[in-house]
């Protein structure tokens, strides 16, 4: 398996398990919002600030691939 190919799936597998993580909480605050009652959530808070530190791993991918596929230009520059 070629390194590029490990990187891809790692970060596919971050990327869904990051937005799987939102789709959670995002039932969990509807649910309760809509019951108008105030759920039993004693780990949100916590899982709020894993969301946190997660969101900044997102933009670490995405400068990752970004400046990956940068690279790449520059060191192949078209002959115009």
């Amino acid at each position: 398996m070629s390194q590029r190919k490990i990187q891809f799936i790692f970060s596919l597998l971050f990327l869904v398990s990051y937005i799987g993580l939102l789709g959670i909480i995002l039932v969990v605050e509807i649910s309760d919002h809509v019951n108008m009652k105030k759920g039993a959530n004693s780990m949100m808070g916590e899982i709020k600030v894993l969301l946190g530190v997660l969101t900044g791993g997102v933009g670490q991918i995405l400068n990752f691939w970004f400046q990956a596929s940068q690279d790449t230009s520059q060191q192949n520059p078209k002959n115009t």
